[in-house]
């Protein structure tokens, strides 16, 4: 395929630009003056033939065609700067360990492990699961990812970077979706639902949360499943037992697959969002580097493609129960 010749230093002004909506900040990052930055955008715009961004002031507000590319050029650059760390990482060998949540270990981390392990064949990943953060000064933890506010990571010593946001949504078989109608959100007061103890306690939401938050009155009569993992909770849905209230996360790898069926547009977002944090002494091993590297990237890029494929499930979902 022949690829026509893409100004990327142009586009990366852009990227990290509309990321922090601040000549100012992106200027910072790319160690160059908002004059660069501000005449880097303004050829992509002349280039392009359309608008980026409105500028009003100091702040950026994103254009409509630029809010729907970010997420695109985000993952793309993920992927160039993970290429990078991969030649870099070719005659490299190590070991790192990963401490993680038990429920980000099998639904996110064990789905992806096998484009690490071809991505980076020479490291050894060691992976242990936690319900409570490790303390990283008092462990052999090398990498460690939780759920939850920023401050709940932060220590003397330590860098945290948030790695991904959340939302939650209803969740069900094609199955269970073919057999019950459910197009509208209020049906789901006769569904079968499944309630989940463990997503209320890590991610700080339940049915009657979610309900109140979209502005239908949950009955606290309510009959329905209920179980005290969110693994338990998502493996039940796809198992046909009824509808599941999903963090987005969890649920990427059994959407793709076809296994759930994600219901409705509207979701609800968590409170904080999972972050990555380690030891700023091993900041710059190699097995660091190119674990964060893949880390970011697996995250930026699927969540990506998840959203573009978000509208033709949901015509397939609308199918099913017409």
């Amino acid at each position: 395929m022949c690829r026509r010749l893409l100004p990327l230093n142009a586009l990366r002004a852009f990227e990290v630009a509309a990321r922090h909506k601040s000549l100012a900040k992106a200027a910072e990052e790319l160690a160059v003056t908002p004059a660069a930055v501000h005449h880097q955008v303004k050829c992509l715009e002349e280039l392009l033939g359309v608008d980026l961004f409105i500028r009003k002031g100091n702040n950026l507000e994103l254009t409509r065609v630029a809010v729907s590319v970010l997420p695109t050029l985000e993952g793309a650059f993920d992927l160039l700067s993970l290429a990078t760390e991969k030649m870099r990482q070719h005659a490299s060998e190590g070991v790192l360990s990963l401490c993680t949540p038990p429920s980000f270990a099998q639904k996110w981390l064990v789905p992806r492990l096998g484009r690490f392990r071809e991505d980076f064949e020479n490291i050894e990943l060691r992976v242990s699961t936690a319900v409570d953060f490790p303390d990283l000064n008092n462990s052999e933890i090398d990498v460690a990812i939780g759920f939850g506010p920023e401050h709940r990571f932060q220590a003397s010593g330590v860098i945290a970077e948030m790695l991904m946001r959340d939302e939650v949504f209803p969740v069900c078989s094609p199955d269970f979706l073919r057999k019950n109608d459910l197009s509208t959100e209020a049906e789901l007061l006769q569904a079968n639902l499944i309630y989940d103890d463990g997503l209320r306690s890590s991610h700080m939401i339940d049915w009657a949360t979610w309900f109140s938050r979209i502005g239908i009155h949950l009955k606290t009569s309510h009959e329905g499943i209920k179980l005290d993992s969110v693994v338990l909770a998502i493996d039940a849905a796809a198992a046909g037992q009824g509808v599941a209230l999903a963090p987005r996360s969890l649920v990427e790898h059994d959407l793709t697959t076809g296994r759930l069926i994600r219901l409705f547009e509207r979701s609800v977002a968590l409170d904080g969002g999972y972050f990555v944090s380690h030891l700023e002494l091993i900041s710059d091993r190699p097995v660091v580097t190119a674990f964060l590297e893949w880390l970011f990237a697996e995250a930026r890029v699927n969540r990506t493609l998840l959203t573009e494929r978000f509208a033709t499930g949901h015509h397939a979902a609308a199918a099913l129960i017409n």
